[in-house]
């Protein structure tokens, strides 16, 4: 009887079309107080371990451990003051040669340089029982600060260095921290495999044979640390497997001793790691994200209220906190799926003149939180910038900064989820749609018009910066860049319409520079470049959120804004698509995201096949019914591939009642059915 019940609900349901609401999924951000995870949610082992094998390719080929770049520069939430001087470290950390380029530091200052390994258990803002290296002073060479030094083939041996800092002279890292460089997750793994260490015993007796491989063994040695300080996964299989989960345990539930945010306050796992307005509209009064509204120590100059309600834009101090009453910007929350394969690449020798390499490119800006773009500093500077109790913002009062297993912790979780790989647009193995509408856009979108030495006419030129429909750019394959495309210049933004521009300045991209002619705010006027496949299911649109639908920005690119100077469009000769044409790359988008959310989908329910207990198998299908949503969504609402949305109505029928079916045989026989439908939709929409 309840199971009839259901499912009249569920065909109650299934008669909406445009804007489906979330079934059996709380709005609500975990607390701290929440059990941990009982599944990996949106990620993967088998992500994770191809992301790192083509990192680990990558890092061979440019020489290892005998070439370990990373950027400095101002670090949002360790540095203690703002520069806009920025370098790169070089180390060989088999001879013990280090390297040290600086660009903008003051010649009339001494400055020193220093290396940090940070005690297990404390956090990454150095502290005065951490092992500190002081390894000299840098010498100026003209306006370039430099250093160079070997230290001994035996300095990193037992030195796990994960920050390299830059003070003023006579200054010590707990005193004072200009500039800042920080290791990450791969680079980790990767040095502790080399070192062999994990093979060695010292127990006289021989060992059992150990068939983990090196990589294997390596993340047993990260894994204890993190899961002793976030908590253990309550069915781990792997270390892969421990460390993701500790990762997005952390992601979902630390406050980090903050206002009550987390992680996933902002990127909420069951609306595709981000928020927008509609989904804001569902929260409680006292979701941590209105934290600005009921806290009086953050009543000003922490939110806009409205611009977060109405149009989902959180405040960035990008450019600093030396002003926060002028000095900052209102951006939307871009979604954290897929940022590899190429959203944490960097432009290979700074070829779009915004980056050094090896940044990665996290943030709207491209350029992290918003200092030298790693991911890793993503994650410390979105803490100081969102989870402080006060606007004083004081390390160990405000709010805590992880420790460096949470930070390998939260990287694993975030470097694992959504695709592997981006798809195959032309070539060989081509995506081939059924749809002739969305055929055509994926013929405008591909067709490179004069630039290639063809017509403009028809001619989308989308694929120049999004390859294969990411966010990898064509000139250099894999790598992802910024631009100016001149968004910013668009008359009668959202935001302007709501507010008065003194309280919503411009946003000047990258950068905290002096903003070239016909760009405002701090910066050069570029932003970075996002991946297309999951962008119908996750408006609006650019950092400004400045666009409700995918319509809306595939015509964006006819502007007169884009086309003009200082735009990137004047770059490639400009766009010029009619009415018809804009709505077909539109609906090559929606398909390409359906059919994305059909993968996740079944490889959701795939893994609910084999969970170790309900409350797993219930956590996969929630995030499974989530992704079909989205599916059904994209299409409909402009009557795309109805009888492919049949289909998966069909299987979200059926994922609902697996979702309440204890005995995991029939729960799998259910499951099964789902898929079988899912597939079917996928061949109505594509060869």
């Amino acid at each position: 009887m309840k199971v009839k019940i259901l499912k009249l609900l569920v065909l109650a349901f299934l008669i909406t079309a445009c804007a489906l609401p979330v079934l059996f999924l709380s709005g609500k951000a975990s607390s701290e107080t929440d059990p941990a995870p009982a599944s990996l949610g949106r990620s993967s082992v088998e992500a994770f371990n191809a992301n790192y094998k083509a990192w680990e390719a990558q890092y061979e080929k440019n020489g290892g451990d005998r070439n370990l770049v990373l950027a400095m520069g101002w670090f949002k939430g360790l540095s203690t003051g703002q520069s806009r001087a920025s370098g790169v470290a070089r180390l060989n950390l088999i001879d013990g040669v280090v390297s040290v380029e600086i660009n903008g530091l003051s010649n009339e200052e001494g400055w020193d340089l220093w290396m940090i390994d940070s005690v297990a258990g404390s956090s990454i803002m150095p502290e005065p029982n951490d092992a500190m290296r002081h390894l000299g002073s840098l010498s100026f060479d003209g306006k370039l600060a430099k250093f160079e030094a070997n230290l001994g083939s035996d300095t990193f041996t037992s030195f796990d260095m994960d920050l390299i800092i830059v003070t003023r002279a006579g200054k010590n890292p707990t005193e004072d921290r200009t500039l800042v460089g920080t290791t990450s997750l791969f680079p980790r793994l990767y040095r502790s495999a080399q070192r062999g260490q994990f093979l060695a015993d010292a127990d006289p007796v021989p060992p059992a044979p150990d068939n983990r491989t090196i990589f294997e063994q390596a993340l047993d040695a990260i894994v204890p640390t993190a899961v002793a300080q976030i908590g253990p996964d309550p069915t781990p299989s792997s270390p892969q497997e421990v460390l993701i989960a500790a990762g997005r345990t952390s992601f979902l539930n630390d406050t980090f001793n903050g206002n009550g945010r987390t992680c996933a306050t902002c990127h909420r796992e069951d609306n595709n790691l981000t928020i927008d307005p509609e989904f804001i509209a569902t929260l409680p009064p006292n979701d941590p994200l209105f934290v600005a509204e009921f806290t009086p120590a953050l009543a000003n100059n922490f939110e806009k209220p409205v611009l977060m309600r109405k149009l989902g834009l959180i405040l960035e101090n990008a450019d600093g906190f030396s002003d926060l009453a002028t000095r900052f910007v209102m951006r939307g929350v871009p979604h954290t799926l897929a940022l590899i394969p190429n959203t944490l690449t960097p432009v290979a020798g700074g070829a779009d003149g915004t980056t050094i390499p090896p940044n990665e490119r996290t943030g709207w800006g491209g350029d992290g939180a918003p200092g030298t773009g790693t991911l890793r500093e993503f994650i410390i500077g979105a803490i100081t910038q969102h989870y402080p109790k006060r606007l004083n913002r004081v390390v160990g009062v405000d709010f805590t900064l992880p420790t460096v297993a949470q930070l390998d912790a939260l990287e694993a979780f975030q470097k694992s989820t959504g695709r592997q790989a981006d798809l195959v647009l032309s070539g060989p193995g081509a995506l081939s749609l059924k749809s002739e509408i969305a055929k055509k856009g994926q013929e405008i979108f591909l067709n490179g018009g004069s630039v290639l030495g063809g017509s403009d006419e028809g001619a989308g030129k989308c694929f120049f910066c999004h390859l294969d429909a990411g966010a990898s750019d064509f000139f250099f394959p894999g790598q992802n860049a910024n631009f100016n495309t001149n968004v910013e210049q668009l008359p009668s933004q959202p935001a302007d319409l709501v507010l008065p521009a003194q309280l919503n300045p411009p946003d000047g991209g990258f950068g905290q520079g002096t903003p070239p002619a016909g760009v405002f705010g701090f910066g050069n006027g570029s932003f970075n470049t996002p991946v297309l496949v999951e962008a119908a299911d996750t408006p609006p649109f650019f950092h400004n959120n400045s666009i409700l639908t995918i319509e809306g920005a595939v015509d964006f690119y006819n502007s007169e804004a884009f086309n003009n100077a200082p735009g990137f469009g004047a770059l490639i000769g400009g766009i010029r698509l009619e009415a018809t044409e804009v709505e077909a790359v539109a609906a090559f988008l929606r398909v390409i995201n359906a059919l994305e959310n059909i993968r996740s989908s079944v490889e959701l329910e795939n893994r609910a096949k084999t969970a170790n207990n309900f409350n797993q198998a219930q956590e996969l299908l929630k995030l499974s019914i989530s992704e079909l949503q989205d599916a059904i969504e994209v299409l409909s609402c402009i009557g795309l591939h109805p009888d492919a949305v049949m289909r998966l109505k069909e299987a979200l029928a059926i994922d609902v009642v697996a979702l309440i079916t204890n005995n995991q045989g029939q729960r799998n026989q259910l499951i099964n059915q789902a898929i079988a439908k899912k597939n079917q939709a996928k061949a109505i929409m594509a060869n």
